[in-house]
């Protein structure tokens, strides 16, 4: 007869639970729920401190959102064990950007009482509408928390944000007369209910804007333009000028200008991140019959009178052909996505979307099952934390994972 099963030392109790991975909430709920203990260890404060400073300061990724082909329809697919409220399957809501643990949607429905602009917490699982503000030029927009620069995103899940929006031309007649060189902007206040710095400049490069999120790199915002030009919108600048009320702008050139991609080359398939070293980079794939390749391209600045002057530089080429299941040559695999931070890419094929993280080893993780996704938008969030800090100050776990 085997020898009974001894429990575990108390000691060691706390030093399993602390290393609950943050991509698993659902592991905190089921913890709470072993015996009083156990939950007694997860509702201590001083817990909850250590398990922030154990696990990294970058955000897991909980899930992506992508909308379905040629349908309004936005789909929220989980890489982890949390699962948000239905709001990300409403039937014309079409996912636009999403960051600091905010979704920015579009929803297109004329009869629906959010009709227009709707930001949404997956985690928290409020709504917050309005509508947009520059007519009927083609904008693309970026949603961000409004603490700025100072906020380290781990607790502001419900606070007040702001939607930064750009846009090429000046409404329907420029449609007909071509690519515009005129840049306009603007920025909304979740606080206020207001868009407030409406400004606009000639950045003497006629382009479009490309279906790319945004990224947040130093206290810019950049937006893809074709063959890899960057609109460079200033948000830091101006979210510090909205905040104080002044709204008259004597150069408009500090707020937006055009960055042009590495001389010679035409790139597509392109995503503007954050470096390694936290200056500007862009991430392209290559695609052909005899190889596959991730270029990552960094910017090095140069002192000088020129605004945004400097050149890019290639710094790392990763070959996927050996990484990813690219068989079929007519199915080409495609860049969908990065992580708001840079820390990872992620790459949409025929068998569904592979993560590569941008480490030194740069291995390939399938994180999803949905084949031919080609533009997604990866949902980072400190929700792991934040079940603590519930369990801490007294409150319930929100339920996650599967019911």
């Amino acid at each position: 007869m085997p020898p009974p099963v001894q429990p575990l030392p108390d000691v060691l109790i706390p030093e399993i639970l602390v290393r609950l991975a943050p991509d698993d909430p659902a592991g905190v709920v089921r913890a709470a729920a072993v015996c009083k203990s156990w939950r007694r260890i997860l509702a201590d404060p001083a817990f909850a401190a250590r398990y922030r400073s154990l696990h990294p300061s970058s955000a897991p990724v909980l899930g992506f959102l992508h909308n379905q082909s040629n349908l309004h329809v936005s789909r929220f697919v989980p890489t982890s064990s949390f699962r948000p409220s239905p709001v990300a399957a409403h039937r014309r809501r079409h996912a636009h950007d999403c960051r600091h643990g905010r979704v920015l949607f579009y929803d297109y429905d004329p009869r629906s009482p959010t009709q227009g602009f709707v930001v949404w917490d997956p985690t928290a699982g409020g709504l917050h509408s309005f509508r947009e503000s520059m007519g009927s030029s083609p904008i693309h927009q970026a949603v961000l928390c409004a603490g700025g620069s100072r906020c380290d995103h781990r607790s502001c899940a419900g606070g007040p944000f702001n939607v930064a929006a750009v846009a090429m031309g000046f409404g329907a007649d420029d449609i007909f007369e071509g690519k515009s060189s005129m840049a306009q902007a603007d920025l909304y206040s979740s606080e206020t209910g207001e868009w407030g710095m409406h400004i606009y400049t000639d950045v003497e490069t006629a382009f479009d804007l490309v279906d790319r999120p945004a990224a947040l790199v130093g206290d810019s915002l950049y937006f893809v333009g074709e063959s890899g030009i960057l609109l460079r919108y200033g948000y830091e600048l101006l979210r510090r000028r909205l905040l104080r009320k002044k709204f008259w702008i004597k150069d408009y050139s500090k707020y937006l200008s055009v960055i042009q991609p590495p001389e010679g080359k035409r790139l597509s398939n392109v995503f503007v991140v954050a470096a390694e070293d936290g200056g500007l980079g862009l991430v392209s794939l290559h695609n052909s019959y005899s190889n596959t390749r991730l270029c990552l391209w960094a910017r090095e600045t140069t002192a000088g009178p020129v605004r945004d002057a400097g050149e890019w530089v290639q710094r790392r080429v990763i070959d996927l052909k050996m990484m990813l299941p690219i068989w079929n040559p007519k199915r080409r695999p495609c860049l969908c996505g990065v992580a708001e931070d840079g820390s990872a890419m992620f790459v949409g094929t025929e068998y569904g979307v592979f993560g590569i993280g941008l480490g030194s080893s740069s291995k390939a993780r399938k994180v999803s099952g949905v084949g031919n996704v080609n533009l997604m938008y990866p949902f980072m969030s400190f929700y792991t934390e934040s079940l603590l800090l519930k369990l801490a100050s007294g409150k319930n776990a929100a339920p996650v994972g599967d019911h």
